[in-house]
């Protein structure tokens, strides 16, 4: 706890987020950077909670009533996703593997593969139109979207920045705050979002972890734990 430290004290369990090099026992991070975590949440969950939270939460812009296309609904920042327009009232129509499709529906949302006749699926199951998509997968995804979606400025990618630009939609980076951390946060305490962690590594076994990763098509997020330090002498 670094001097003039204001609202924390030595000890209090937080949640956090910092850019890179954070495959580490000991990372320092501003105050404005922290706040206080749920007692009744996971590490593992805590650990992964952040990064796909705060993507997910600067990207979805939906609300009660309207129907926006999820494109690998199932990955870290797609279940986030997901929650969050089921929360807002929203219909969501998620991509995935078929391996994945029982997934999203226990998530609310309605699966569909990805692939080659997304966009006639997509017409079937909504003949109304989709008022917003988020592009987690890439993948000429964006493609899809711009036909089913009629607002471009409705339409964001955080992955295929190029042909966003392309397209005149929007590529987003993710501008993560405490703030928007912080409203993540009540969302879990209301239960209107969980994390779900598809397999937990030490953190000697990083490598491990990204293989695990670069399979593709599994759900939910990857992370790394690290062990208790040893009791002092």
């Amino acid at each position: 706890m670094g001097d003039d430290v204001d609202g924390s004290a030595p000890g209090d369990e937080v949640l956090g987020f910092k850019t890179l090099a954070c495959y580490a026992e000991l990372v320092t991070v501003s105050t404005d950077q922290i706040v206080r975590r749920q007692r009744e949440m996971p590490w593992e969950e805590a650990g992964a909670f952040s990064a796909p939270g705060q993507t997910a939460l600067e990207a979805l812009a939906v609300g009660a009533g309207e129907t926006v296309l999820i494109h690998a609904a199932a990955g870290g920042v797609g279940t986030v996703a997901v929650q969050l327009a089921r929360a807002r009232g929203a219909t969501v129509i998620g991509t995935a593997s078929e391996s994945n499709h029982a997934y999203l529906r226990a998530l609310g949302a309605i699966p569909t593969m990805y692939g080659p006749g997304l966009i006639d699926r997509v017409r079937a199951l909504a003949p109304q139109g989709v008022d917003a998509a988020l592009d987690a997968a890439g993948r000429g995804a964006l493609l899809a979207s711009v036909e089913r979606v009629g607002d471009r400025d409705r339409i964001v990618t955080i992955v295929d920045l190029d042909l966003a630009e392309r397209l005149g939609v929007r590529g987003i980076r993710g501008q993560r705050s405490a703030a928007r951390l912080a409203e993540l946060i009540r969302h879990y305490e209301r239960g209107e979002l969980r994390i779900h962690v598809r397999r937990a590594f030490p953190l000697p076994e990083a490598a491990a972890a990204h293989r695990e990763v670069e399979r593709g098509h599994g759900r939910g997020k990857v992370v790394l734990t690290v062990a208790d330090p040893p009791p002092r002498p």
